[in-house]
């Protein structure tokens, strides 16, 4: 027969464990989204459409890969063009004199990191669009746009498994470590999203059948 004092032992392990694993739970929640900038997490929480968070996703995965190019290949990094300037005040008509110009503000330079922890960052954006694909493909959306994203993130991750194919026997063996997890994630990536392609086309079909449909009944 069991003691009282070991059934009540074994009851304090138990709370402890279930403890921890509610902790560790939390903790990996919250380290998902820690390589995101405020103003990324900003631009993630207005884009609320599947179709735009995809969008801003894939733009974000672009930001980490140029960023991990520039240091092994930067001869394959993209020149972007210039963000256009904000429309410029009309000045009001005033006879005071115009007070000087605050002195411009130098760029502060971007935090410094390595090609490693770029493609780290690269690898957790990657799951997260991974699980908008995952989470979306059964929700209700807008499938003409849906769609375009889809197709668009596609050819994306087309050309990124095209560079880190070409630049794996460069690495060091941490780094091909990252690549390798990479590479299995973008697979299945690439694989979820011509199977929510096809949904997207099939609702889009039967959109256009419903509609077809809605117009003969009206003549």
């Amino acid at each position: 027969m069991t003691s009282p004092l070991s059934a009540r032992l074994f009851s304090a392990v138990l709370m402890l464990v279930w403890a921890c694993c509610c902790w560790g739970g939390s903790l990996r929640a919250e380290a998902k989204d820690d390589y995101l900038t405020a103003a990324e997490i900003e631009q993630l929480r207005e884009a609320q459409e599947p179709h735009l968070r995809l969008k801003v996703l894939g733009e974000l995965l672009e930001n980490r890969l140029d960023k991990a190019r520039a240091i092994k290949d930067p001869a394959s990094v993209k020149a972007k063009p210039p963000e256009p300037k904000p429309e410029k005040r009309e000045k009001a008509k005033s006879d005071k004199p115009v007070a000087a110009a605050p002195a411009e503000k130098k760029p502060q330079p971007t935090e410094s990191k390595s090609f490693q922890t770029w493609m780290e960052e690269y690898l957790q954006c990657l799951e997260e669009l991974s699980d908008n694909v995952e989470n979306y493909s059964s929700a209700p959306l807008e499938p003409k746009a849906y769609l375009k994203s889809l197709n668009k993130l596609e050819s994306t991750l087309q050309e990124h498994t095209q560079w880190i194919d070409q630049i794996e026997k460069q690495l060091d063996r941490p780094e091909k470590k990252v690549v390798a997890e990479i590479s299995d994630v973008l697979q299945e990536l690439t694989e979820d999203l011509k199977a929510a392609s096809e949904k997207a086309e099939e609702q889009i079909k039967l959109l256009k059948e419903t509609e077809k449909a809605r117009s003969s009944r009206r003549r």
